[in-house]
């Protein structure tokens, strides 16, 4: 018997054993043999977004890959895991759309701001267009559209970026349903911003650190969040 008979046989033992108990401890078993599969789909996108991101869509597709198997269809459950991870590539895709500045003027932003906060540290108050311009040996035309594209962008990710408060006892069971109908990336937004299940409150930067977002992409899926929470609190 070739190594791979052996582990579609075990893939199916697992499988039946978990489809029939639907324990914690059976799904992992499960998980556990499956995850060579489920990592070699994850590490094609991991490029792409976080790593942390992709492996917690990747479960989530498992888990309904898992459930929607049947032995009577003819494909090997290693095959259906396969196709269903493909779905990945909406997750992945969502984001890949959302960066607006070209890297370019990413580089020009930073340099700006780098050298703004020097000149402000050095001077002991907010330094003028013309300051900047000189300490960056560029013209005065180039930093004013700089500053207004950098005023622009941060008044829209603050703007579009209202923070949750803290869980309190008087939020009713209506919080479990809406944090469970929520997808991976705005399912740990919700918990790093209310504490919810625990979690650690972040601010905004923390967050784009933790999930490796830009603030476009930040911005996005909370938008996304405050009005799928707005749609399920009414």
């Amino acid at each position: 018997m070739t190594d791979f008979v052996i582990s579609k046989s075990k893939d199916i033992e697992l499988w039946r054993k978990w489809k029939s108990t639907r324990s914690n401890d059976d799904l992992s078993a499960l998980f556990k043999q499956m995850n060579p599969i489920i990592q070699k789909e994850v590490n094609r996108w991991s490029g792409v977004l976080s790593r942390f991101v992709i492996e917690a869509e990747a479960r989530k597709l498992a888990i309904q890959a898992f459930d929607s198997y049947s032995e009577t269809a003819g494909a090997a459950l290693s095959t259906h895991l396969t196709n269903y991870l493909q779905k990945l590539s909406r997750l992945v895709y969502t984001h890949q759309n959302l960066a607006r500045i070209p890297e370019y003027q990413t580089l020009k932003i930073n340099a700006y701001r780098k050298a703004a906060g020097e000149a402000e540290t050095e001077l002991g108050r907010p330094a003028s267009q013309q300051e900047v311009a000189e300490r960056l040996g560029w013209s005065l035309a180039a930093v004013r559209e700089l500053s207004k594209l950098v005023r622009s962008e941060q008044l829209e990710f603050h703007e579009s970026m209202p923070s949750f408060g803290p869980l309190t006892e008087s939020e009713d069971g209506r919080i479990d349903l809406v944090y469970h109908d929520l997808n991976p990336v705005q399912k740990l937004i919700f918990e790093h911003q209310t504490g919810y299940g625990g979690a650690d409150r972040y601010n905004n930067q923390q967050l784009m650190e933790k999930l490796k977002l830009t603030q476009g992409q930040l911005s996005y899926e909370k938008r996304r969040l405050i009005d799928r929470v707005k749609t399920l609190m009414v």
